[in-house]
């Protein structure tokens, strides 16, 4: 599903004998996002990244491209991974979130685990999901039309309602 283009820190430094190594950070970046639909979901994070290795060449200072390099490719890798949030993972798909509670009980949606978030002093545990398969769920808006079709022919089935669901 998601994948990140091999060796981004060489191809980096390659640009840099580029006539026009802006134009060609810029294919490099078209690249990621073409192999990635979780890094296309998160463009203004993958703009920065390379952003600082462009704002280096413009300085000309070459002795720090490399270490620069290097760490962007690593924050890309990451950030290609890095898991969603419920609240992330509702805007992108579209969905509410008793769709997200409802669909994550029966399985439709899987969690990948939990990260601990500290808001006003108090820890809380929030869920969450796998960053391939919500950027693939995001490129085929037909599979959530059809669990959403497949809610619906249940609830008229049943006679239940939406309230029903989320309980």
């Amino acid at each position: 599903m998601s994948m990140v283009p091999p060796s981004i820190a060489s191809r980096l430094m390659a640009t840099i004998t580029e006539p026009e190594p802006v134009v060609a950070i810029r294919m490099l970046i078209a690249a990621c996002l073409d192999q990635s639909s979780s890094l296309r979901l998160r463009l203004p994070e993958v703009k920065q990244l390379f952003a600082r290795f462009i704002a280096a060449i413009m300085r000309e200072r070459t002795d720090a491209l490399e270490a620069i390099a290097s760490s962007v490719e690593k924050q890309i890798t990451a950030l290609s991974f890095r898991p969603f949030t419920p609240r992330q993972v509702r805007r992108i798909l579209g969905i509410t979130n008793q769709e997200r509670l409802f669909w994550t009980r029966d399985g439709r949606l899987h969690q990948t685990g939990t990260i601990l978030n500290n808001q006003r002093g108090q820890k809380f545990r929030v869920p969450v999901y796998c960053a391939e398969r919500i950027g693939w769920l995001s490129q085929n808006p037909d599979m959530i039309a059809a669990w959403r079709d497949e809610d619906a022919r249940i609830l008229t089935q049943e006679g239940l309602s939406d309230a029903d669901l989320s309980s």
